[in-house]
């Protein structure tokens, strides 16, 4: 039968729609225009740091070049071989008076031992270390810059070498005032950044604050407050030369703009930042605006389309609540959409999809019955035969190369009169749950539970070649998982449970066992018998092997031998060895 014509084809529908959206373009432009203004803005702004950081440097470099200047002129008042002695010394004390940036000068000889002191009228004496430090002593035409100190206010040690026909006679140091820097910060701290905590700093190599344009934030000469701009001034990269612009989260969490530039000659930097929301706060305001009339523009453009929208939307709401149907597995139910175009013929294609699922949902769940129930019994590899129809269920088994693994808890029925049985049953099945994960996750079969003891068998129903290391790792796993277990176990139970391990390799006879009414899929032979008889023997987290399992183990483990025992059922000896674990 022919379905339902499409009179109102789905594309004429959607062209209509594609009318409205040519809003989209005129949206990406705004945006793209909004992002190109932000990137431009976001450079003013880095510039724009820089600049005053520049300007902050540079006031630090003309004061230190103004003392360095000055240090050099007493110091060629000192050394003017012209001069006597008495005109040389009057001259450099006059000089020290006038200069305006230094009001004390100390002198040491050639060998850094202090001689004197010179000091302008009216100025506080200061003690001078008995030993210039080797790092204020500069090489000829170089100026040493020592750490900065608190004294009266924020100094930094200045010191020169006094050289006289080529040998050097003594140093000239001074302790500089940073008073000039401190007013430039506060004069651009007060313009640029009003009423901003901490706009403005100068920090040393130990990052320690020299000049900062907001007092309230804290003492001078202490660590600047921890951010990932303050982070990245290591000293290497100071005296390497700095200059970052970024943004970062301050220490209080903030969002900041920020910008870093070493001071020219000097292991210093100067630091700029603000908060984000100062910097582009109104940038935050202009983007909100444009895409709010841009909104607006796109909702009336798409006012005019609802009616065609609306022609769409209710077939679609209808095959999307039966595509939710499908999603639950309700596929007993069915859609009829009566718009004649292709939304009406999807309808009609998704109620035969779910007629067709229907069926076979019922399938899969006799399937799945089956394999839920054949799982308790069989090995997964079987039931996974069986459901396809492709296993023998017929008795008997065919002789394959084995290792089989059983594993007791030790001393468990003592333990178990302590406990209620809920108790005992709660232990043995989490026991049994985490070495059942074992032995899948190392390629076993679990052949079945006896008691509080588990057998299980590597190489069938799927050969394995290397199925005796298999079960040794298994064994591993064990005896490591056990630790972990006792601890929950002594916790909750006040219990502690101890594995004995036998392993044995060799041909058994595997297949369905029984009779026709009630079989299990196991294996029988002396490799089973002797694996239980090695279980029966091994003391207490102890893995007992035979030679088979040695030999077919390989060298990946370390093995103990424990000469030749005679086992219970057994005419000759066998012997065994014990897998370090």
């Amino acid at each position: 039968m022919r379905g339902p014509r499409t009179r109102f084809p789905l594309r004429l529908k959607l062209s209509v729609m594609a009318a409205a959206l040519t809003v989209l373009p005129l949206m990406g432009v705004g945006l793209a225009l909004i992002n190109i203004n932000v990137r431009e803005i976001r450079n003013r702004i880095k510039e724009f740091q820089i600049v005053v950081a520049d300007d902050v440097g540079q006031a630090v470099r003309m004061s230190l070049h103004g003392a360095e200047t000055a240090l050099a002129a007493i110091g060629h008042h000192l050394t003017d071989a012209d001069l006597p002695e008495g005109e040389r010394l009057a001259r450099a004390l006059a000089a020290v008076g006038a200069d305006p940036i230094l009001d004390e000068v100390a002198v040491y000889d050639a060998e850094g031992a202090f001689i004197d002191g010179m000091r302008e009228e009216g100025a506080l004496p200061r003690t001078h270390p008995p030993v210039l430090a080797p790092a204020l002593r500069p090489e000829a035409g170089v100026v040493a810059v020592g750490e900065a100190v608190m004294a009266d206010q924020v100094r930094v040690p200045l010191a020169i070498r006094l050289v006289v026909n080529g040998r050097t006679t003594g140093f000239l140091t001074s302790l500089v005032s940073l008073a000039d820097v401190q007013a430039r910060v506060d004069r651009l701290a007060s313009t640029h950044f009003p009423e901003l905590p901490d706009p403005l700093m100068v920090v040393d190599q130990q990052r320690r604050i020299l000049a900062r344009g907001d007092r309230r934030a804290g003492p001078l000469l202490e660590p600047a407050p921890d951010s990932a701009l303050v982070t990245g001034l290591d000293p290497a990269a100071m005296r390497a030369g700095l200059s970052v612009a970024e943004e970062y989260t301050g220490p209080d969490g903030r969002a900041m703009v920020g910008a870093a530039v070493r001071v020219q000659d000097h292991p210093w930097a100067v630091v700029v930042q603000q908060p984000r929301e100062v910097v582009y706060g109104v940038v935050d305001t202009i983007r909100a605006s444009v895409i709010g009339v841009i909104g607006l523009a796109a909702l009336l453009a798409f006012a005019g389309a609802l009616f065609v929208a609306r022609r769409i939307s209710n077939p679609l709401r209808e095959l999307a609540a039966f595509a939710a149907d499908l999603a639950a597995r309700r596929f007993d139910r069915r859609v009829q959409v009566r718009t004649r175009d292709e939304l009406a013929l999807l309808g009609e294609a998704m109620s035969g999809a779910a007629a067709d699922l229907q069926a076979s949902e019922a399938r899969i769940r006799e399937e799945l019955a089956i394999r839920n129930d054949l799982g308790r019994y069989l090995p997964g590899e079987l039931v996974d035969k069986v459901v396809r129809r492709e296993q023998d269920m017929g008795l008997g088994g065919r002789r394959t190369p084995v290792t089989v693994l059983f594993a007791d808890v030790v001393g468990f029925t003592p333990l178990t009169e302590h406990l209620p049985p809920e108790k005992v049953v709660t232990v043995l099945n989490e026991l049994f749950t985490i070495l059942t994960e074992i032995i899948f996750r190392h390629g076993g079969t679990v052949d079945k539970f006896i008691g509080d003891c588990v057998m299980a068998l590597w190489g069938a129903p799927r050969a394995q070649p290397d199925h005796a290391t298999r079960a040794l790792l298994a064994a591993e796993d064990m005896m490591r998982w056990l630790e972990i277990g006792n601890a929950g176990w002594q916790q909750r139970f006040g219990i502690s449970l101890q594995l004995a391990i036998g392993v044995n390799t060799g041909e058994a006879v595997v297949g369905n066992i029984g009779s026709e009414t009630r079989m299990e899929y196991t294996a029988i032979g002396d490799v089973v018998n002797v694996a239980a008889r090695l279980e029966a023997i091994a003391r207490p987290m102890q893995v007992l092997i035979s030679e088979t399992t040695r030999r077919a183990a390989g060298d990946r483990f370390e093995f103990v031998p424990l000469g030749a025992r005679e086992l219970s059922g057994r005419s000759e000896p066998v012997q065994l060895f014990e897998v370090r674990t």
